[in-house]
């Protein structure tokens, strides 16, 4: 039982969980092999996958789960279907965001989990023309198919069962073949009335290249814990925003200035009907009038009001209908009525039935063998997929042993459904009676039924409530005999066991809300806390144990419980009677009502002394005073603070000012705008360069800058550092060097440069690391149609960090493209010096700081330190580029020393475009 209960609470961790949590050792690794590699993902650049509702589309929920979720090394590939195929044979891509399965696809790939159910429509938006209700009418017409499309096998299937004739013709997208008729998913033409279904599609799912077979467990682990809901959602609120501007588009003006003036409309139902009945076990009617009801709400904005209850019997119900007491109710429409009402369209219309497992998370689908729920299967799912039975007992045997995650038949009445979920798939018309007086309501509520609102699944889903409540009952009933007969025969040990599960479920309920390690409440219990207590004032603290990871891997895992359980107990300690969490892996959470914060955290300073020297563990804290806030905005200024901190050596704790949760909400707003690739105002700079003797411009480096149109100027202080910090540091380097080298080609179609020009762009330690830094240089020079001989590469000793064996190799493919390559931040440090040889340098830098002592009271030091280098450099038949010239005693200094070039606001700061030609055409003409 231990066991069940340790499983169930890391569900629930799992579930609130901001990334995945790995189940194992062996997940861990998987995911650390891949987040050393750039993965591609494919994403259709389709509409239905790219409408943003909510902040959210398909693509962006496809593309979160991995690079947030997992957190793997992502690059988003978006094209057409026709081009994402093709990249994806070439194993160009190596994930397709969603891809319908096949056996043929199979061969190549492996598939997640289904994403979403699809079927595939003809369409056209041609109504005058083409009439596809009538099946007739497609004969010898002209049908558009996408290219390679897996759906023209199941329209020519569908073709032949029905002996009909047309020309398929094949094009790069169907869906742009609008005016004619065309094949497409249901999810492109929802909402459209010239249709006709061709069949069910088999699922809709993630797409992996077959070297990522290890990848796939992963994938589904983190679409049922999150990502297949989130999918389903957006579906729903993208289905009711297409249906809801549709339906406003059809009314009329008259119409929409009643609807603007209607309240709320009264209606009665039958309490004990296959339309309408009232549940006992929910409380409330359920059925096919109340699904619609609420689904029409949604899609029109009309709001309904059910005013029986369900002792009301029909004939009173009717009685006040006629009274004018209620507004709408539900009739078969007949003559004797319709002298006195007037009636909506029919809402009501009879079913393969799935019955499907609760638990299972396995891909198997059963089914009896030679049935025709048989050949309806095979038309779905994959061969490996589908196991067949002798009879219907040992399907049922199956879906019990979880052996299958479901089965198909016609008649649910052969299995005890109580124990599965049932959907139907696949007749006495009911309509809405109103009063005669209501015909422009009629109209309005007919123009919603019209509109897309489908009466069948509504019917499929109230009748499947229905039959789960009706075997429900009489679960119900059996088990009330079963017990009496047992309370009969031992009443006694009867009792006692009642008494024993429920001390147990207390005592499951309370183990659940603690923290397994440290016995403080859990990540549940402080989210419940959040939730109930919003509005309490106080500190909301963030505690975060540093480098707990690499406490663990060097000391083992119980050394690191042992830290936690320690940390936990100190808190306690000290924090008395106040509400302390452990949220996750290094965390803790606290609220605190009392004063006196600053002396508790000095207390807690002093106290983990002794576990710094033995484990070098110390502790990083951020808090908040709430005044104004919730406790969640509260705890999320803390937990800025406690980052804060983190970056910080010599601080133990710090408060959440404003400043700071300013300066924090800054930096996310920079990080969203790297993650989401938005660099539009990210643009280049050039500082010249010049020759010390004549002062000519002979190059220039070109520099990042950042405006914004929310965050206005961005120092490269501020996004170069947190674009190093996320891995992002090439997107900035990458655009820069494509904004240097446009920029050459400029002012070399203009003659304003010679050969010996040189324009300089820096590659961080991060992007010379990346695989594809030479490809891209390489494409930006042919692009450009610029030669590498007018470029020059600057790298920082930071270069000694990577792998330098790898790194060398992308530096000398590099210069194979005759570009320079140039040692930026040049000092007399050893790491600095010992690159020298190694390298294959054209330029030494030196960095300013040296010459920064020129004129003061180290001059005589800083002078002979400079020379030196620059006999060092000069020996080894190098070129010297000095920086952060700024004083006339400098120039003269470097002068004297036979400095080659000079770079610094002597002569220029760095300046946009067109001020350097303007500066360049000055100074080369003399004038």
């Amino acid at each position: 039982m231990l066991k069940v209960f340790i499983l169930c609470f890391l569900l629930t961790q799992i579930l609130l969980a901001a990334s995945y949590i790995p189940k194992n050792i062996k997940e861990e690794k998987i995911l650390e092999s891949y987040r050393d590699t750039q993965l591609v993902l494919g994403l259709k650049a389709t509409d239905f996958d790219n409408t943003i509702i909510d902040n959210q589309s398909l693509n962006t929920i496809v593309e979160d789960l991995f690079k947030n979720y997992l957190r793997l090394n992502i690059r988003v590939v978006k094209g057409s279907w026709d081009e994402l195929l093709s990249m994806y044979s070439k194993k160009e891509i190596d994930i397709l965001g969603s891809i319908t399965q096949s056996e043929e696809r199979k061969e190549n790939s492996v598939f997640s989990l289904p994403l979403y159910d699809d079927s595939i429509y003809l369409a056209t938006s041609n109504i005058e023309k083409y009439n596809l209700k009538d099946l007739k009418s497609l004969k010898e017409q002209d049908i558009f198919v996408t290219k390679d499309s897996i759906y023209t096998g199941y329209l020519k299937k569908f073709l032949r069962g029905n002996d009909i004739k047309v020309n398929i013709i094949e094009v790069e997208d169907s869906f742009l073949e609008k005016d004619g008729i065309f094949l497409t998913s249901k999810y492109n033409v929802v909402g459209w009335e010239n249709t006709i279904k061709i069949g069910y599609l088999p699922d809709i799912s993630i797409g992996l290249q077959k070297k990522l077979n290890d990848l796939t467990a992963i994938v589904n682990n983190a679409l049922l814990e999150k990502y297949q809901g989130d999918i389903a959602k957006y579906l729903e609120k993208q289905s009711n925003v297409i249906y809801k501007n549709k339906f406003l588009k059809s009314l009329t003006q008259e119409e929409r200035k009643y609807l603007e003036n209607l309240s709320q409309i009264t209606i009665a139902l039958e309490p004990n009907n296959t339309l309408s009945y009232y549940s006992k076990d929910m409380k409330k009617f359920i059925g096919v009038i109340p699904f619609f009801i609420e689904r029409f709400s949604k899609r029109t904005g009309i709001n309904f009001k059910i005013v029986n209850d369900r002792n009301n019997n029909w004939n009173n119900i009717y009685n006040d209908f006629l009274e004018k007491k209620i507004r709408v109710v539900p009739l078969p429409e007949n003559k004797e009525w319709s002298e006195d009402i007037i009636f909506t369209e029919p809402i009501y219309n009879p079913t393969l039935y799935k019955v499907s497992s609760f638990f299972s998370h396995n891909t198997k689908i059963g089914v009896v063998k030679g049935s025709i729920e048989e050949s309806f299967v095979q038309e779905y799912y994959l061969k490996d997929d589908i196991l067949f039975y002798k009879d219907y007992d040992e399907l049922e045997n199956s879906l019990n042993n979880y052996t299958i995650n479901a089965a198909f038949l016609f008649d649910i009445n052969k299995m005890d459904t109580s124990k599965f979920k049932v959907d139907e798939f696949m007749k006495i018309p009911i309509s809405l009676g109103l009063y005669k007086s209501d015909e422009i309501l009629k109209e309005i509520i007919n123009k919603g039924i019209k509109n897309g609102l489908s009466i069948r699944r509504i019917e499929e889903e109230a009748d499947i409530v229905k039959k789960q409540e009706a075997f429900n009952e009489y679960q119900r009933f059996q088990l009330t005999n079963k017990i009496l007969y047992l309370l009969l025969a031992i009443s006694l040990m009867f009792g006692m066991i009642s008494i024993y599960k429920m001390l147990l479920n207390h005592k499951i309920t309370k183990e659940l809300k603690k923290d397994l390690i440290t016995s403080l409440p859990n990540r549940v219990e402080f989210l419940n806390f959040i939730d109930e207590k919003k509005e309490l004032k106080g500190y909301a603290i963030v505690v975060d144990i540093n480098n707990f990871k690499e406490i663990n891997d060097k000391y083992g895992q119980s050394s690191g419980d042992d830290i936690l359980r320690i940390v936990a107990d100190k808190l306690k300690r000290i924090f008395i009677n106040q509400n302390i969490y452990r949220v996750s892996g290094d965390e803790f959470y606290i609220f605190s009502e009392e004063e006196f914060l600053i002396e508790r955290l000095e207390e807690l300073k002093k106290e983990m002394h002794s576990l710094k020297l033995s484990y070098q563990v110390d502790l990083s804290i951020g808090f908040y005073k709430n005044y104004n806030k919730n406790l969640e905005t509260s705890f999320k200024y803390a937990y800025m603070a406690m980052e804060e901190v983190k970056k910080k050596n010599n601080f133990y704790y710090v408060e959440a000012t404003d400043e700071l949760i300013e300066k924090k909400e800054r930096e996310y707003s920079i990080k969203s705008l790297l993650r989401n690739k938005n660099l539009s105002g990210l643009y280049g700079v050039y500082q010249p360069k010049f020759n010390i003797k004549n002062k000519n411009i002979v190059g220039a480096e070109v520099l990042a800058r950042w405006k914004d149109e929310k965050l206005g100027f961005i120092s490269p202080g501020e996004f170069i550092p947190i674009a190093e910090e996320i891995n992002l540091i090439h997107l900035i380097d990458y655009k820069i060097a494509n904004e240097g080298i446009k920029f050459i080609n400029i002012l070399k179609k203009n003659n304003l440069i010679d050969e010996n020009f040189r324009m300089s762009f820096n590659l961080s330690m991060k992007s010379l690391e990346r695989d594809d830094v030479v490809s891209v240089v390489k494409a930006l020079l042919k692009e450009n149609k610029v030669s590498g001989d007018y470029m020059e590469i600057e790298i920082t000793e930071s270069i000694f960090s990577t792998n330098l064996k790898t790194t060398l190799e992308k530096i000398n493919e590099l210069k194979k493209m005759n570009i320079s390559l140039s040692m930026d931040d040049f000092t007399a440090g050893h790491s600095t010096v010992s690159l020298l040889p190694i390298l294959p340098l054209d330029v030494v830098k030196f960095d300013k700081g040296i010459l920064d002592a020129i004129g003061t009271k180290g001059d005589l030091v800083a002078s002979n330190i400079y020379m030196a280098l620059i006999g060092l450099i000069k020996d080894l038949n190098l070129k010297i580029v000095s920086e952060g010239i700024e004083t006339k005693l400098q120039l003269e200094f470097l002068e004297k020393a036979n400095v080659d070039i000079g770079q610094g606001y002597i002569f220029s700061k760095p300046i946009e475009d067109l001020n350097f030609i303007k500066k360049l055409t000055e100074k080369n003409t003399g004038s």
